[in-house]
């Protein structure tokens, strides 16, 4: 205000409001404003400032009658402003720079902890994290798979166990299971099966002691001896694939409640990492913060600056202004009533004339 002299300029309320204005005042029916007050108000209308999205650089607009004067203006507004900041900066600097750098350099302590902390856990958990959780579900539902598909073996294998144990109970009688009879179990069965049909036959005929039935008991005796035999292979060799598939089955078991384990570490160590990624990006948000409040009250710190002066705007065409138009008006309507009280004035003087 003191520097433009806008208490005494036109454009901001400076010019005298003529004969008029100056009888109304003195009789209380217009207001009689305050010189630097009614300036202090057009400037307030006059100016508008707007802050440019996603940046820290306002706009400085003035807009009065003269675009010279809207100019120079703006150009003393941020003057000014830049003014006031580097002498605020300046003030506040000596007292605040160092409580600032010492709480900056225990910020950038806990920066660098937060962040070797980090590196460390990565470091240990990268081997256990390599496959990702989705490695380690596919690795669980494939050995689910395999426990299910040894498990429907183990129970063939002791369905068939059962079968052949049966059929040692049961060899005089015919009896012998289809899933048994192949094999050296079925050839065995053949043949202990017609020696013994042989020795019924010579039982019905000879005596006991003929030298053809005694010779047909001695080959179905060895017959029956031969199948016995091959059914407890057959049974040794059933026995021992279900201990193997049991045993699988353990594994595979065991296989799956480490692999659940190693998933849930996995889980963990990741749910980890992230808090620790997030300990660092605090902690260096929290640096930021302090490091650009010290930086903006170092002594040589520009702060607030000027990026580009005001410039008088092109002319986009003659218009009639508002203001003109008014006082127009109001000239006219006041010639009006002058001229009108005027005639009024000569009518009466005629009058009186007339009546002398």
């Amino acid at each position: 205000m003191a520097r433009e002299k806008l208490g005494t300029d036109p454009l901001f309320g400076g010019k005298s409001k003529g004969l008029l204005f100056t009888l109304l005042a003195g009789v209380g029916l217009a207001p009689a404003s305050e010189p630097h007050a009614m300036a202090l108000r057009q400037l307030n209308r006059a100016i508008s400032v707007v802050r440019n999205p996603g940046s820290d650089t306002v706009n400085v607009n003035v807009v009065t009658p003269d675009r010279e004067t809207s100019v120079r203006v703006a150009n003393a507004v941020m003057d000014s402003y830049v003014e006031e900041q580097r002498i605020a900066g300046a003030g506040a600097a000596p007292g605040a720079a160092a409580p600032l750098g010492e709480r900056l350099g225990i910020l950038q302590a806990r920066v660098r902890e937060a962040e070797q902390r980090y590196e460390k856990y990565r470091t240990d958990s990268l081997a256990m994290m390599a496959g990702g959780q989705s490695s380690a579900e596919k690795q669980a539902s494939e050995i689910s798979e395999q426990i299910a598909a040894a498990e429907a073996r183990a129970g063939g294998l002791r369905s068939t166990l059962n079968q052949i144990q049966r059929a040692r109970k049961i060899l005089d009688g015919g009896g012998i299971p289809d899933p048994v009879r192949g094999g050296a179990i079925g050839t065995f069965r053949s043949r202990y099966a017609a020696a013994r049909e042989l020795e019924i036959d010579l039982s019905e005929t000879l005596g006991p002691r003929h030298p053809d039935r005694v010779i047909a008991r001695m080959r179905a005796t060895e017959a029956r001896r031969l199948l016995e035999q091959a059914i407890q292979d057959r049974v040794q060799s059933a026995t021992a694939d279900l201990e193997r598939t049991r045993e699988v089955v353990t594994q595979l078991k065991n296989r799956l409640e480490a692999s659940r384990q190693n998933s849930v570490k996995t889980s963990e160590a990741s749910a980890r990492l992230k808090e620790l990624e997030r300990d660092v990006e605090a902690h260096r948000a929290a640096y930021q913060v302090v490091l650009a409040r010290s930086q903006q009250q170092r002594p040589d710190n520009p702060g607030a600056r000027v990026l580009s002066r005001a410039t008088v705007p092109p002319e986009t065409g003659r218009t009639f202004p508002v203001g003109t138009l008014f006082i127009s008006v109001l000239l006219g309507l006041g010639l009006g009533v002058s001229l009108a009280w005027l005639l009024e004035l000569m009518d009466e003087k005629e009058r009186a004339e007339v009546l002398r």
